[in-house]
């Protein structure tokens, strides 16, 4: 089963990644130096408040991707600038699907002052280059209940009985840890309603996700629908790994009990943490999309990419390093977050680069650089 108006598309073979891998080898020796940039910003989860750029006040040099990366810039501006909204200084993206009729939506989250305070936007657009939004109020009520920095939504699908999004908070009489909530809406633009209780929580004490549930991507199956999710052990740890959950309606889940993507999947890139996966459908099984770090909770994460070929519980890595080349972006502090999705038949993210104590949201896809 598919999310409507998705059909599998061609990605890229197994035997061409090896050919790529192999015709690399001598860059990665010749370019495995990868120098730090001069500034490390302080950015929390993105469930955990604003991102804010490092105390420089002049811009870093972008850090080196070493191999290069296999997802190129299209454009040479961001696509959802933070000046899209009035007074907000960083923009995150959220959620993203194509409709039936090739229209993307997206919900992303837009960050102001003071740090932890947000609004959820909706926008569509014709070709994930110009985007317009559509007010919906109803959005608001998404953080009804919520401690800062309310809701965050990262997954949407579209199904027989309307459209269903999957977000993630924390209740404002907790103010630690998040768990995923469901919410559903007759049509994109809404009005949505949020569950009275998360759909899927966090696990007991001394479980690999017991300190907070981040970034569900739910995709359809044969069975129902498939959940995957970045957790954390504790709410002070730098760690994090990719969980997997099953359901049959979308409302009651069933956590599978191990991590199904740990640290170290892509190699030295990924070796500290592995969060916010996006999954979509190939040809052959499954494409996973993540955010890996390495070194201290200061440094940038780098774009994960790896597949599956048993409906997600075991993941292969693609690509050995950082799969998205950073080096085409303009002077900044690197990435914060990213979501994948089809746009047409190619594998394509929206990137949250952070720059000038913010940040803006700009497309890439797999493949050369698109002018």
């Amino acid at each position: 089963m598919e999310p409507s108006g998705v059909s599998l598309f061609p990605l890229i073979s197994s035997t061409r990644l090896r050919r790529v891998l192999a015709a690399s080898t001598i860059a990665i020796v010749a370019a495995c130096q990868s120098p730090a940039a001069t500034t490390t910003p302080t950015t929390p989860s993105a469930t955990g408040g604003q991102p804010t750029a490092g105390s420089s006040t002049s811009p870093t040099e972008a850090p080196s991707t070493g191999l290069g990366g296999l997802f190129h810039l299209v454009g040479s501006e961001p696509v959802i600038p933070r000046t899209t909204f009035e007074d907000r200084g960083a923009v995150l993206p959220g959620a993203i699907v194509v409709d039936a009729d090739g229209t993307y939506h997206a919900w992303v989250v837009a960050f102001g002052e003071p740090a932890g305070t947000q609004e959820i936007h909706y926008l569509t657009s014709t070709d994930a280059v110009a985007w317009t939004e559509t007010p919906d109020d109803s959005l608001a009520g998404l953080s009804e209940g919520f401690g800062n920095p309310g809701a965050f939504p990262t997954s949407v699908l579209e199904t027989e009985d309307g459209w269903v999004m999957y977000l993630v908070g924390t209740l404002a009489s907790e103010q630690a840890g998040w768990d995923i909530w469901r919410a559903t809406a007759p049509a994109p633009s809404g009005p949505w309603a949020r569950s009275d209780a998360p759909v899927l929580t966090r696990g007991g004490e001394g479980s690999w996700d017991a300190g907070g549930l981040d970034f569900p991507s739910v995709i359809p199956t044969d069975d129902g629908f498939a959940m995957f999710y970045s957790g954390i052990p504790s709410s002070e740890t730098n760690e994090g790994a990719i969980g997997m959950a099953t359901s049959a309606d979308g409302i009651a889940w069933t956590k599978v009990e191990a991590p199904v993507a740990e640290p170290g999947l892509c190699g030295e890139f990924d070796a500290r943490a592995v969060l916010q996966p996006s999954v979509l459908p190939g040809p052959n099984g499954l494409y996973l999309i993540y955010a890996g770090h390495a070194g201290d909770d200061a440094s940038r994460p780098g774009v994960g990419f790896a597949t599956s070929t048993d409906n997600g519980a075991t993941w292969a890595c693609q690509w050995p390093a950082n799969a998205l080349n950073v080096s085409e972006f303009p002077n900044g502090d690197g990435v914060h977050t990213a979501t994948a999705f089809l746009r047409g038949e190619r594998v394509a993210l929206l990137v949250e680069w952070l720059s000038d104590n913010g940040s803006d949201v700009w497309l890439a896809h797999l493949g050369p650089r698109q002018e």
